[in-house]
């Protein structure tokens, strides 16, 4: 089980109930929401939720494929609490968790009224990253894209762990060591750093623009999967 998960995670739901009778989540303290037994899920956007966001929080943010990826990435019967910048983007949240059968959405906060300590994810470029490749001999570069995006082209020196099965993968790299992640355009990067800073990661940043501006910017790129992440 991914490391963000809680251990109590609850049983499945037996049933769904109607959309319509959705309850909206209960407001939670700066308090409750540090000792919230559940999964916690900021729907901000990528850099927003870099910029400082509640420690062991998750980013999937509303922009991009949203229920898709909280249907993957955590079991249905979890207790979950949305972190958001507005009222309107918690109400957008719980419905769209809802159509995926989370029907679990137990608390929310806004990030405003948070008033606890925030932890950080630095947004880097594609240029920065490429100049590392060129001087760093331990390197810790993910590509969490789908294999086949990975195959048909990818930055040089990444090592690809979907980010479906990142939770699983994470073992396999140093969290003493800086971890820089990429993905098509930055949305599940993002998603990556945090399960990344989750499982214990000291150092994470998140490649912004992700592979498309790496491309753009005429990087140097490989078309096969590389063997390993770092050379250790």
């Amino acid at each position: 089980m991914p490391a963000y998960f809680p251990k109590s995670a609850a049983k499945n739901l037996e049933g769904s109930a109607p959309l319509t009778e959705i309850v909206r989540p209960h407001e939670l303290s700066t308090d409750e929401i540090l000792s919230f037994d559940g999964v916690v899920i900021d729907v901000r956007k990528n850099f927003e939720y870099g910029g400082g966001h509640i420690p062991n929080s998750i980013n999937i943010g509303l922009g991009g494929q949203f229920a898709s990826w909280a249907g993957t990435l955590i079991p249905i019967g979890t207790q979950i609490a949305i972190v958001a910048q507005t009222q309107e983007q918690i109400d957008e949240a719980v419905m769209r968790l809802a159509r995926v059968g989370h029907e679990t959405v137990s608390g929310s906060i806004l990030i405003g009224n948070y008033t606890g300590e925030k932890k950080m994810i630095e947004q880097v470029s594609v240029e920065l990253v490429a100049g590392l490749t060129q001087t760093e001999k331990y390197l810790q570069f993910v590509d969490v894209r789908r294999p086949g995006e990975y195959d048909a082209g990818h930055a040089t020196r990444t090592w690809n762990a979907p980010l479906d099965k990142l939770a699983n993968l994470v073992d396999k790299l140093d969290p003493a060591t800086p971890v820089y992640v990429i993905c098509q355009g930055g949305y599940r990067s993002s998603i990556g750093t945090s399960i990344f800073e989750n499982a214990g990661f000291r150092t994470v940043f998140n490649v912004t623009g992700g592979t498309v501006a790496w491309f753009e910017a005429g990087l140097e790129t490989e078309a096969t999967a590389t063997a390993c992440a770092s050379s250790k």
